[in-house]
């Protein structure tokens, strides 16, 4: 963890701050919104478990535009979401797991969320099967999964800790169009935490994030805190970069494609 980064902490929907001496905020997850149940759930015996496949009108498609989308796209509903909003978790679970064992890459995410997670009364945490699930995900296309492998990775979540996997890793999930993947490489681009120190690509990432909606979380590392006042770390590092180099990495952030279909890992 460098002094130059400032990753903020996304975990189930809500963003915080980790204030430690010299250290900023990290983002860890891409989390659904769904939170930790406060009671158990209605046992399988109460109801059959679904079949796996989608609902016919999500499996017909649409059409040809659709099939050149990332197959994570094109299900049009979630019947695992449904029996979650209801409180019948293992019921999502079983839906989860049997579609995902069919291949199904949006079911391996939400499993790859929930073993991460390990809520009570949903599932146990298990590092293992998350990964797994998110690398089922990732090589799908899923930017969400590409960027908690990083995750699982920059913070040693049932692996050896390895900043320049983590780079990896959020690289595929910004090269897939997730901005807070693009930020967290910027970050570790301008501290050298990727395994290289490239200022002016990590200026390209973080205009790419913030064109994506995301500017990381306003901090003042002097006082450690947030302060809705403090400049981003895109801010601080364009005053020091020369005016060639923001063209450039101007330049480069205009000509980035989003990528799209499965992950060439």
């Amino acid at each position: 963890m460098s002094a130059l980064s400032n990753r903020p902490v996304v975990w189930g929907g809500v963003i915080a701050a980790m204030a430690a001496a010299g250290v900023a905020a990290y983002v860890t997850s891409s989390r659904h919104d769904t939170t930790a149940p406060a009671a158990p759930p209605i046992t399988t015996a109460e109801a059959p478990v679904p079949s796996a496949q989608p609902p016919a009108q999500a499996a017909q498609g649409g059409g040809q535009a659709n099939e050149q989308l990332p197959i994570v796209s094109r299900r049009q509903t979630d019947p695992g979401q449904e029996y979650y909003r209801q409180g019948r978790y293992d019921l999502a679970i079983a839906f989860w797991t049997k579609a995902a064992d069919a291949g199904d890459a949006l079911a391996a995410h939400q499993l790859g969320v929930e073993y991460m997670d390990g809520k009570p009364w949903v599932v146990p945490r298990d590092y293992e099967k998350s990964r797994k699930y998110h690398l089922q995900a990732a090589a799908a296309g899923d930017p969400r999964s590409m960027f908690d492998i990083g995750s699982i990775y920059e913070f040693g979540y049932g692996v050896t800790k390895d900043l320049k996997q983590a780079a990896v890793w959020y690289n595929h999930s910004a090269d897939y169009g997730f901005p807070e993947g693009a930020y967290n490489l910027a970050t570790m681009l301008e501290s050298g935490e990727a395994g290289r120190q490239d200022v002016v690509e990590a200026y390209k990432f973080y205009l790419i994030a913030a064109a994506g909606g995301f500017t990381g979380v306003p901090y003042d590392n002097n006082r450690l805190r947030i302060d809705q006042q403090a400049p981003s770390p895109m801010d601080l590092l364009g005053k020091r970069l020369t005016p060639a180099q923001i063209t450039e990495a101007t330049a480069r952030a205009k000509a980035f494609k989003i990528l799209t279909g499965p992950l060439k890992i």
